[in-house]
């Protein structure tokens, strides 16, 4: 048993770090440098400083929001008919050690899910089983639609047209989640993707400056701009009100941006400030702003 642990270890840590390093690597590479995916997640995740990039929630929010929001009708059995069990008791110990950390995205709680829901007990009245029944299938239906269609769902076909652009050679994705780059279809070799995550707006607007490439007549007629050997992009949901005082530009300083490319049906449902805009004006904003857009981004030089 231990020569097959320490065998797929040390498989799982030298295809990482092969897979981290940009340069083919060797056996000393492996032993000097090696990349051991869970102690770094361990340690990034120690960081304050590194989850404030991702948002930061109070220590109840696994216990009072994700779980509720994962399990629908079934959390309300968890507390009112649980049945104790090593498996309830292993998915419980894992919310405890993951409500640590300040970061808490529902997603983290994916595996205690199937542990919880053997671990309840289904009502024996037959009215309230059909009750419960009625809600569980609603809560489904309507949380797949949710989770499944809308919540980030532009990410997709947004990869799928910068995989497309000619001139792209840097892109920059705001506040979404982390793009997968195997989408770009080998077009990574010549595209740089850079996940600014939650970055303040100011220094989004640094970082955008030093890669925007220069304005040309090209950039100012239809698809012309596809002709450039090189092209800055910026991906951000459009419910991101705080680029409105930007986008306009058409003057002869600062940053020009273009849309060239926009899908509707894309919620970012991590955008939710009810503490600072309200609940009312949240939604409004979230929901009636949904989308996720795609711009071209050039400066005069």
């Amino acid at each position: 048993m231990v020569l097959a642990g320490l065998f797929t270890a040390l498989l799982a840590i030298t295809l990482d770090t092969a897979f981290y390093s940009v340069q083919p690597i060797t056996w000393t590479d492996v032993i000097t440098r090696p990349v051991i995916t869970p102690l770094n997640n361990l340690g990034y995740n120690m960081s304050p400083t590194n989850l404030a990039e991702h948002g930061l929630h109070p220590w109840y929010q696994h216990l009072l929001v994700n779980i509720p929001m994962l399990l629908g009708p079934a959390a309300l059995l968890l507390f009112t008919q649980p049945h104790l069990s090593l498996r309830l008791y292993s998915a419980l110990s894992g919310i405890a050690v993951l409500s640590i950390f300040q970061h808490q995205e529902a997603r983290f709680l994916l595996p205690t899910v199937p542990l919880i829901l053997s671990s309840v007990q289904l009502p024996k009245n037959r009215t309230s089983l059909r009750i419960w029944t009625a809600s569980w299938i609603v809560f489904n239906i309507s949380f797949g639609l949710l989770m499944g269609i809308y919540h980030q769902g532009g990410i997709v076909p947004a990869q799928v047209f910068m995989s497309k652009q000619p001139d792209a050679t840097q892109v920059v994705w705001w506040k979404t989640y982390t793009p997968p780059i195997w989408l770009l279809n080998g077009k990574n070799e010549v595209l740089t993707t850079r996940d600014v995550m939650g970055m303040k707006g100011e220094r989004l607007m640094q970082e955008l400056e030093k890669l925007a490439t220069c304005d040309t007549p090209a950039d100012r007629r239809n698809s012309e701009y596809l002709k450039e050997k090189t092209g800055t992009y910026l991906v951000a949901p459009t419910s991101a009100t705080w680029l409105d005082a930007y986008l306009p530009n058409k003057g002869l300083s600062g940053l020009r941006f273009r849309e060239v490319w926009r899908v509707r049906n894309h919620l970012n449902l991590d955008d939710l400030d009810f503490a600072e805009d309200g609940i009312w004006n949240t939604l409004a904003r979230v929901i009636g702003r949904r989308g996720l857009g795609v711009w071209r981004v050039t400066k005069s030089c």
